[in-house]
């Protein structure tokens, strides 16, 4: 098995976007791990989407990305306009 190491630039080109754990998002939101996953459970509040795969849960990084900039306000309290996201 190639490691990240060994990969070339092609095919790490090709590699699908990055998944992330419910901590590493709870952690990027600033909020509690348990939060999340009380929203998932409940399906209670307006939080990110998120993935399953088997038992895992996992937050595809684009969406809450997406997700941050469909809840950023101006200082009036208008919606912000959307920022322009780069996956490079």
């Amino acid at each position: 098995m190639k490691t990240a190491q060994h990969l070339s630039a092609d095919t790490v080109a090709s590699l699908p976007e990055q998944l992330l754990t419910t901590a590493e998002v709870a952690t990027w939101l600033g909020i509690q791990r348990c939060t999340l996953e009380k929203a998932r459970s409940t399906r209670l509040g307006d939080f990110p989407p998120y993935v399953r795969i088997g038992r895992a849960i996992r937050y595809r990084r684009s969406a809450v990305d997406v997700w941050l900039n469909g809840h950023a306000f101006n200082v009036d309290g208008s919606p912000a306009l959307p920022t322009i996201i780069n996956t490079n």
